[in-house]
C-alpha cells in the first residue's frame, strides 16, 4: 500500500508539472507521438493490404490449392524426342494424383480443359473461351449456382451436352432472362443451358471496376465434352489440374510426391509446373514485412530523435528545478526517490504521447487506406509494438537526466540561483 501510495503521489506530482509547463511537455511528447504514429500507421496499412489480399483469395476459392499446369518451356537446348513425344498434362495425371500416399490430405480435385469456340444463341453470336470443367471445379473456384442446377456426376462421366453460364454470359446470350432449359450451340455441338452462376463481384473501393468481371463471362461444360466431342482428344489432355489440401503443412509432402508421379507419367520429362497458391500468397505477404520493417525503423528514428530532444529539455528544465530538488532532499527525500519522480514524469509523458500518437496513426492509416480503396484493419499487436517501442526509448532517454537529478547535493542545490 505504501508503494502504491508513493507511486500515486509521484504520478500526481508529474501530472501537475506537465500541466504547468504545456509548451515544454508538448515538445517532449512530439517525438513520441510521431514515432508511435509512424509504427502504428505503417503496420495498419500493411495489415489492411494483407487482409484485402486474403479476401481476394477467399473469393476465388481459398489458398489451400496446388495447381498443376503444362509448360512448353525447354530450359536447355532444343526439345528432346521424349519431350516432343509426351502427351502433356492429361486426366490420367489427375486420377493418379489421388493415389499417392499423402493423397489422404486432398479433399477435392478439379480439372479444366479450355477451348476457343463460336458460341451462338438466338440472341447473340460470339467467339468465346469455353471451360471444360471437372466435378470439384465449382466449389474450388468459389462459384455458386443461382438459377437452375449445377453439373451432376452423370454429366461429368458421360460428357453430357449441358452448360452453366456466368452472369455476364447469361445476360449476353439470353437477355430476356429466360435461360434455364434454352438451347445453345458451342462450335458444332448443341448444348442445353441447365444453370446460371451467381455474379462474382469484388471491388477494392466504391466506383472501381469489378476485378472479377472476367469470371462472370464463363461458359462451363463438362471437360469430357470438350475433349471428346469438340476436339476429338482421346487422351483427355488438360490445361490445369487443381488439388485442394486443407492442411497446409501436408502440402509440401504431397507436392513432392505428386511431382515425382507426374514426372514418371511423362517419361521423366519436366513438361509441367506446380503452383502452390499458399506459397504464392506467402511470398506476397512477405513483401508487406519489408514495409513493416521500414515503418518500424522510421518510427524508431523518430523516437530516437525525440528522445535526444527530451534529454536536452529535461537537462535544461533541471536547472530550473534545482532548488525544488534541493528542498526535497533537505526534508529527507533520498536520491532514489528523486530518480523515481523524474522517471515517473517521463513515463507519464511517454504514455500521453503514445495516446496522441495512436490518434494520429489511426487518422493517417484511414486516409491512406481510403485513398487506395482498402478497408482499414487495426491489429492489437500493432498497438502493442508501438507502445512497447515508445516505453523502451522513453525509459532509456530518461535515465541520464533522472540519474543526474538524484545525485544533486542538497546544500549546493539550495544555494543555486
Amino acid at each position: 500500500m505504501k508503494t502504491s501510495g508513493a507511486f500515486h503521489a509521484r504520478l500526481l506530482e508529474a501530472w501537475i508539472e506537465l500541466r504547468q509547463n504545456p509548451g515544454r511537455s508538448f515538445l517532449q511528447a512530439l517525438g513520441v507521438m510521431l514515432g508511435v504514429a509512424s509504427v502504428l500507421g505503417g503496420f495498419s496499412i500493411s495489415d489492411s493490404q494483407r487482409q484485402q489480399t486474403q479476401r481476394v483469395f477467399a473469393r476465388v476459392g481459398g489458398i489451400d490449392k496446388l495447381n498443376v499446369m503444362p509448360t512448353d518451356t525447354v530450359y536447355q537446348g532444343t526439345p528432346s524426342a521424349l519431350h516432343n513425344a509426351n502427351l502433356g498434362l492429361r486426366l490420367e495425371d489427375a486420377v493418379d494424383g489421388g493415389k499417392v500416399p499423402t493423397a489422404k490430405a486432398v479433399n477435392a480435385t478439379s480439372v479444366i480443359k479450355s477451348a476457343r469456340a463460336r458460341v451462338r444463341s438466338e440472341f447473340a453470336d460470339q467467339e468465346r473461351d469455353v471451360n471444360g470443367i471437372g466435378a470439384d471445379y465449382v466449389p474450388l473456384n468459389g462459384y455458386e449456382v443461382e438459377q437452375g442446377r449445377g453439373f451432376s456426376a452423370h454429366d461429368f462421366a458421360t460428357g453430357a451436352p449441358v452448360a452453366v453460364l456466368g452472369s455476364e454470359a447469361a445476360s449476353v446470350f439470353f437477355p430476356t432472362g429466360e435461360i434455364v432449359g434454352k438451347p445453345l450451340r458451342i462450335g458444332n455441338v448443341p448444348v442445353t443451358v441447365i444453370g446460371v452462376f451467381h455474379e462474382k463481384n469484388f471491388r477494392f473501393r466504391e466506383g472501381q471496376q469489378n476485378i472479377f468481371a472476367w469470371r462472370n463471362r464463363i461458359v462451363a461444360v463438362p471437360s469430357l465434352l470438350v475433349a471428346a466431342r469438340m476436339e476429338g482428344d482421346q487422351y483427355h489432355r488438360l490445361n490445369r489440374v487443381t488439388f485442394r489440401v486443407p492442411d497446409l503443412k501436408a502440402m509440401a509432402d504431397f507436392s513432392k510426391e505428386l511431382s515425382s508421379l507426374v514426372t514418371s507419367n511423362h517419361r521423366l520429362e519436366t513438361d509441367f509446373r506446380l503452383d502452390d497458391v499458399a506459397k504464392r500468397l506467402q511470398r506476397q505477404m512477405s513483401q508487406g514485412d519489408v514495409y513493416n520493417i521500414i515503418f518500424m525503423l522510421s518510427g524508431v528514428l523518430a523516437l530516437i530523435g525525440g528522445g535526444m530532444v527530451n534529454v536536452n529539455i529535461q537537462l535544461a528544465s533541471l536547472k530550473e528545478r534545482v532548488r525544488e530538488v534541493g528542498v526535497k532532499m533537505a526534508i529527507g527525500a533520498p536520491g532514489k526517490e528523486i530518480f523515481k519522480a523524474f522517471m515517473t514524469e517521463a513515463l507519464l509523458l511517454t504514455l500521453l504521447g503514445s495516446a496522441a500518437g495512436f490518434l494520429i496513426g489511426i487518422a493517417f492509416s484511414w486516409v491512406i487506406t481510403k485513398s487506395i480503396g482498402v478497408p482499414l484493419a487495426l491489429a492489437p499487436l500493432s498497438f502493442v509494438w508501438a507502445t512497447l517501442l515508445a516505453v523502451v526509448f522513453g525509459f532509456l532517454f530518461a535515465l541520464y537526466p533522472a540519474a543526474k537529478a538524484s545525485r544533486q547535493s542538497p546544500m549546493e542545490a539550495l544555494r543555486y540561483e
